[in-house]
């Protein structure tokens, strides 16, 4: 992943993402949660839940340290989740927001 960009983050589930009533996606680094994301902030489709992340969030991850992230759903009263995915993060050369021209 790359700071300043606007990745989409696909996660494939084993199961219907249409049937996932709670949802909670991660992303940590240093050992702190940095971005999180719920049902609400999040897209089903099919076997898949994807979160694209904004620029201001991704600039707000710290280069060459890794990022860690995990997906927990939840079905009615049944809870999972999924391993920690570890994701290293590249700097860019100049700093903020992209400008439109």
């Amino acid at each position: 992943m790359t700071r300043g960009t606007t990745p989409t983050l696909t996660f494939a589930l084993p199961i219907d993402a249409n049937t996932v009533t709670a949802c909670n996606i991660a992303l940590a680094q240093y050992g702190k949660v940095i971005i999180s994301r719920d049902l609400g902030g999040v897209e089903t489709d099919g076997q898949q839940i994807k979160m694209t992340l904004t620029e201001a969030e991704t600039l707000r991850l710290h280069a060459n340290v890794e990022l860690q992230i995990q997906i927990r759903v939840g079905v009615g009263e049944a809870r999972m989740a999924s391993q920690v995915f570890h994701v290293s993060v590249e700097k860019i050369l100049q700093e903020g927001m992209l400008s439109e021209i």
